[in-house]
């Protein structure tokens, strides 16, 4: 009776263990939230990213990852198979880049955009949408530690040949000749201390010159104010000057060029006339009767009417 009882035990165990089952695996089924599945195709490594990790655009978890394995189409390619939301912007400018989990060594895919193209990723009938895969920090870093390695040794081997011994002597011989000049220096602002410490009185003498010049410059200010009216009597008084010279020029104008050559003409006709009365006066002379009787002219020569052999 008691392996009965056992075996009935176990077999209501076995049955409620299957119906519980059943009903998880149900609601599991019925829980999930409908998304939309893409490939994620990269070919970088993908270590730390495993079955159920999460998806997040821009931080914002949208998703988890479905199914991971090599591309059958080129298998030095990874494909990542996710499923996200629907209402994730998956665009042609979208790309994924795996982040880590914070110290637990494994990964999230992490989606994102450079906001350059808005345009929906397009679908080719019977294959899923692909979103590029790029190097995330840590592949970069890889990538690039060889190179930072090998620029490491480049620089060690150029200051291992700059500090040589004979560099060395001269970066000490330098140092020295440095700690000679900030001596010198300290000299000199110890010379210059007397001076600097003259700089306000300077200062104020420079200030009492100043005001000095500008009380100098009002009284400049007001003596020329001052001679303003009589610097206009004397613009005046030259004006005037000025149309005397004028008036006079023009009159000396008239008498050289009217006054003086009627004056010459008068003086010839004088003379003209003088000329004639002389001429009068000595014909009245030598024949006092022509006055009367007038000037007979010459006596008749031979042949003429009036010839006379004695002159008669």
């Amino acid at each position: 009776m008691e392996s009965r009882a056992h075996a009935l035990v176990a077999l209501i165990f076995l049955a409620v263990l299957g119906v519980g089952v059943a009903v998880v695996g149900l609601w599991m089924h019925h829980g999930a939230r409908p998304g939309v599945a893409f490939d994620v195709i990269s070919p970088y490594s993908v270590a730390g990213l495993t079955l159920q990790a999460p998806v997040r655009f821009k931080g914002v978890r949208v998703g988890d990852v479905t199914a991971i394995g090599l591309d059958p189409a080129n298998p030095r390619m990874i494909r990542v198979r996710i499923k996200v939301d629907k209402a994730t912007p998956i665009t042609r400018a979208t790309f994924a880049e795996l982040a880590p989990q914070g110290v637990t060594g494994l990964s999230y895919l992490s989606l994102t955009d450079h906001g350059t193209d808005f345009a929906p990723l397009p679908r080719v009938s019977g294959r899923l949408a692909e979103i590029p895969m790029h190097p995330s920090f840590f592949e970069v870093l890889s990538r690039n530690g060889e190179s930072l390695v090998n620029r490491s040794n480049e620089l060690a081997n150029r200051l291992n040949a700059l500090l040589t011994e004979e560099n060395r002597t001269r970066f000490a011989q330098t140092l020295t000749h440095v700690d000679q000049a900030t001596d010198q220096l300290v000299q000199m602002e110890t010379a210059l201390l007397p001076t600097l410490k003259a700089l306000p009185a300077m200062v104020a003498a420079t200030r009492s010159t100043m005001e000095a010049s500008h009380l100098l410059m009002t009284h400049l200010d007001a003596l020329t104010v001052a001679a303003q009216a009589p610097l206009a009597d004397t613009a005046a008084a030259a004006k005037s000057l000025r149309g005397l010279s004028v008036a006079g020029e023009r009159a000396m104008n008239t008498l050289n060029y009217v006054t003086l050559p009627q004056v010459h003409r008068l003086t010839q006709s004088l003379m003209t006339s003088s000329a004639a009365l002389a001429a009068l006066s000595h014909s009245l002379q030598r024949s006092p009767q022509s006055l009367l009787y007038g000037d007979r002219g010459p006596p008749p020569g031979p042949g003429e009417s009036g010839f006379s052999a004695g002159g008669n």
